[in-house]
């Protein structure tokens, strides 16, 4: 049975924007610096990260949003969430799918590599059901569901992918919407290029938004990528079931709570009401 993180300081009981394949992350070789969040008696630390569920080989965790989700040749040195999430539990850790740096919420990661092609495999399946909440440009016009399945470009020519549209609220004055987007294929980019794709592109989404639009989002408070994983349901071999919800992060709920459709959101995705996330988790420990 999932079990919450006693070593987290914030946890839930059992409840990229792509999936991707498994992939292993080794410490720092020894002729390398350690990261900031790496070394024993660091100078710089960063909190855990919030423990949505846990369970036998793998764990589930908040993302913060501006966090890369492992290191890359542009950030070698970065405390990404592979690193801090291996700390937290003492061992390895293998990212079971992908959230791009500035989207937040459900992040699956095995922490025994046994099993991270199952998990990976797993998430990836057409079984597995991932929810998004994308605040986006725009009063969206669509009352009831609305399916894209627009391809997606990759290097080695379009990829078919599919998602589910509905709208949770909107509003003329600001011109806004929140959507609920379930991607039933794992792309790259894909929700963002989906909801893009119906001229609603995601309010500080830098590659597929409006820079004027997510200029004057940034002055209201709105000052990173709209989209947040709420939920994650994957059934695994075995018989085993992730199910889990992330809260919105606090600077989300923020700006949300101002605006005119919130209340008709809440009461059509009640889990946008759950106590938000700090963003301190974030931030090194002083």
């Amino acid at each position: 049975m999932p079990h919450s993180d006693p070593d987290a300081s914030y946890s839930f009981p059992n409840g990229g924007e792509s999936a991707g394949p498994r992939d292993p992350v080794s410490p720092p070789p020894p002729d390398e610096p350690a990261s900031p969040g790496d070394a024993a008696g660091e100078t710089i630390r960063h909190p855990p990260l919030p423990v949505l569920a846990r369970g036998d080989g793998w764990i589930v965790v908040a993302k913060p949003p501006r966090v890369i989700v492992h290191r890359n040749p542009r950030m070698r040195r970065v405390a990404a969430v592979v690193q801090r999430v291996r700390h937290q539990v003492g061992g390895r850790v293998y990212l079971a799918h992908r959230l791009d740096r500035g989207t937040s919420g459900c992040l699956l990661l095995a922490t025994d590599r046994a099993r991270a092609g199952e998990l990976s495999l797993a998430i990836a399946s057409d079984a597995a059901e991932k929810t998004y909440i994308a605040f986006v440009r725009g009063c969206f016009p669509h009352d009831d569901p609305v399916v894209v399945d627009t391809d997606i470009p990759s290097p080695r020519g379009p990829k078919a992918a599919r998602s589910t549209v509905e709208l949770l609220g909107r509003s003329v004055e600001p011109r806004c919407s929140l959507l609920r987007v379930t991607p039933h294929t794992g792309r790259h980019h894909q929700v963002r290029r989906h909801v893009r794709d119906l001229h609603h592109p995601i309010i500080g989404d830098s590659d597929h938004g409006d820079s004027r639009i997510n200029r004057y989002w940034r002055q209201r408070g709105a000052d990173r990528l709209g989209l947040h994983c709420l939920a994650l349901r994957v059934s695994l071999p075995g018989g085993e079931r992730i199910e889990v919800d992330c809260p919105l992060f606090e600077d989300q709920a923020a700006v949300y709570r101002t605006l005119p459709w919130w209340e008709e959101a809440l009461a059509r995705e009640p889990r946008l009401g759950l106590p938000p996330l700090s963003m301190r988790w974030m931030y090194p420990i002083a």
